[in-house]
């Protein structure tokens, strides 16, 4: 057993609501991060029958490109896929001088999951138009079958 290779892999995949808007900002030197907070909720069967649900909240952060289009694209309760590694935070809290610790997600990918009402080409609609749903497909007429070229 003492030749057993275990593989350094730490990442993670998790797909949930945002929970809060994100907050766009900038370090020191001009990079853009953004932490926010997703929530997942797993549903399962009780071994009585009913269902049952346990919520987990978790942060992220991202940065760079991807910081400053979460920031700006997206909202409280946008569905995304953030996929990244997992990476801890230990600090003393000033006020009890209690030692504290952190995991959350440093995300290299976020991908909103539902349809952007407001992304790129909405705004060359007119405001009246603009809405949740999609433009309906126009009616096309069927080809006639001696037109079809084989």
């Amino acid at each position: 057993m003492g030749d057993l290779r275990i593989p350094d892999l730490n990442r993670v995949i998790i797909a949930g609501r945002l929970t809060r808007d994100p907050e766009l900002r900038y370090t020191q030197g001009g990079l853009a991060f953004c932490r926010v907070c997703i929530a997942n909720t797993r549903y399962f069967r009780k071994k009585d029958g009913t269902r049952g649900e346990e919520d987990m909240f978790v942060d992220f952060v991202v940065w760079d490109k991807q910081a400053e289009y979460v920031g700006e694209r997206l909202r409280k309760g946008r569905p995304v896929l953030v996929e990244g590694r997992l990476k801890s935070d230990t600090w003393e809290d000033k006020a009890t001088g209690q030692k504290r610790s952190k995991i959350e997600i440093n995300a290299q990918r976020v991908v909103p999951l539902d349809w952007d009402a407001d992304g790129p080409g909405a705004s060359q609609r007119p405001a009246e138009s603009r809405s949740s749903e999609p433009d309906p497909r126009p009616i096309e007429e069927p080809i006639p079958e001696d037109d079809i070229p084989f």
